[in-house]
């Protein structure tokens, strides 16, 4: 249990009491901070953070540019990363007082979505479980996704260290090598070993560090397109597709509150020089640095994987051979978080009496996720279509729509008896905003991709 130390600036801890109707009615308390007697420090929690946010999907911001246009992209990248820290900093805000209210301080993405639901409006709480439903649907929805993107991207690479080595290109189609290197990838995802598959993990981010300066060496050496010769802006259609790739490049929602609650001091988490706010700034950069120069570098040849523009020389291969690796074993973890997640409500619903088929459940249940991936990945096998359009999907709903919702469900009933009418229209314009733009991102974004999909524009 947390111990309480003293005030903060954050919005109040909420008493609840039973009313008559068995309901929780939220009642404003005073405000303080709190700390563990275990847990990690802010500058551990930083490093934890910018290494679950840096993964191969940094490779593909230039193929974003090229989308949205020079200039657009640019522009894209920091208005998607300013939306995204606001949206996580929503979500920790919404925990850290849902968490203290509840004299609990572990609530991960969906649980903290059914208690905002139930300290929220009386007619709302009946819609609790349905919003806990709602935002593991998208969590799971986004982590296939990435499984997904994962299986492409290793093909492709995959096929580029084949053409290196024998001169010629393989002897199988795409969607033939997917099939092929699902297998390995599904023996080894019946692995339910958590510390191997985190070592494996970790030696992972090695390799995808070592990726960032090979590329950003290449860009900086090489010849660039001069920035009047490619297009500064493009349409809607390319600023949707744009945004969704983004956004699946910047997705950290799901690792943010398991993030929060290790911090020995939650309130690290949070502020202008807080483990948020640092990481996402220095990530931004990041992003804006290969997006920007991938696509001056390499123009409208640039690919759906910076790493698939470097000349092939026993380096650069090396280095697509250590990332194939690192996606092999990284959708372990993917694939791992999602079993856990989904594995107790299954198991609830089958008699312990039937011992065979409980042991036996998570394999099954590793196996059916792993095949819906594999459908997905052998319909669209392009980096540049399943991007985006897993970011415009399950990514946006998980990082601008919920997020917006759920804040406002949690603080506007408070700021409301508080008296704090200002703050109150202050947060339910901009939430609302959120929300509308949101909405409109995946409507244009969606059509979008699937129109480019369907037509094969790449």
């Amino acid at each position: 249990m947390p111990f309480i130390v003293g005030r903060t600036d954050d919005y109040g801890a909420t008493k609840k009491t039973d009313n008559s109707n068995g309901h929780c009615d939220v009642k404003p308390a005073m405000k303080y901070a709190v700390s563990r007697k275990k847990g990690i420090s802010a500058t551990s929690g930083l490093i934890n953070f910018l290494c679950g946010m840096i993964g191969p999907g940094c490779f593909s911001l230039s193929a974003s540019f090229k989308q949205a246009g020079l200039w657009g992209g640019l522009i894209l990248v920091f208005i998607v990363g300013f939306l995204s820290l606001c949206s996580m900093s929503k979500i920790v805000k919404c925990s850290q007082f849902l968490a203290k209210s509840n004299g609990d301080q572990s609530l991960d993405y969906g649980e903290m979505a059914e208690a905002a639901i139930l300290s929220s409006y009386k007619w709302a709480r009946r819609y609790a479980k349905l919003a806990k439903i709602v935002v593991n649907s998208c969590l799971l929805a986004f982590q296939l996704g990435v499984i997904t993107v994962s299986l492409v991207f290793a093909v492709e690479h995959i096929t580029e260290i084949w053409e290196f080595i024998s001169g010629s290109p393989p002897p199988f189609s795409k969607r033939v090598m997917i099939l092929i290197f699902f297998v390995p990838q599904m023996l080894l995802n019946f692995i339910g070993h958590m510390k191997l598959i985190t070592v494996l993990c970790l030696c992972g981010n090695v390799i995808i560090f070592a990726a960032i300066i090979l590329i950003t060496k290449e860009l900086m050496v090489h010849t660039w397109y001069p920035t009047w010769e490619l297009d500064s802006f493009t349409g809607i259609e390319g600023t949707s597709i744009a945004a969704g790739a983004l956004i699946y490049s910047f997705e950290g929602q799901a690792m943010v509150l398991p993030l929060e609650n290790s911090l020995k001091h939650p309130k690290d988490m949070g502020g202008v020089t807080g483990v948020l706010a640092t990481s996402m700034n220095l990530v931004t950069i990041l992003y804006a640095f290969l997006g920007f120069f991938g696509y001056v570098t390499f123009g409208p040849n640039v690919q759906g994987s910076l790493t698939l523009n470097l000349p092939n020389s026993v380096l650069s291969v090396t280095i697509k051979a250590l990332l194939v690796l690192k996606i092999f074993f990284g959708s372990a973890m993917q694939l791992f978080v999602i079993v856990e997640m989904l594995l107790p409500s299954v198991r609830s619903k089958i008699s312990e009496e039937r011992k065979l088929i409980n042991r036996l459940l998570p394999y099954a249940l590793r196996l059916g996720l792993m095949l819906i991936s594999l459908c997905l990945a052998l319909v669209v096998p392009n980096l540049m279509q399943i991007i985006p359009l897993v970011g415009i999907t399950s990514g946006l709903l998980i990082s601008l729509i919920l997020p917006s919702l759920l804040d406002s469900m949690v603080f506007l009933p408070v700021l409301k008896k508080e008296g704090e009418k200002f703050l109150y229209y202050e947060k339910l314009i901009i939430n609302v905003c959120l929300f509308v733009i949101g909405w409109l991102f995946i409507g244009s974004g969606l059509y979008s991709s699937i129109d480019d999909i369907i037509n094969n524009n790449v």
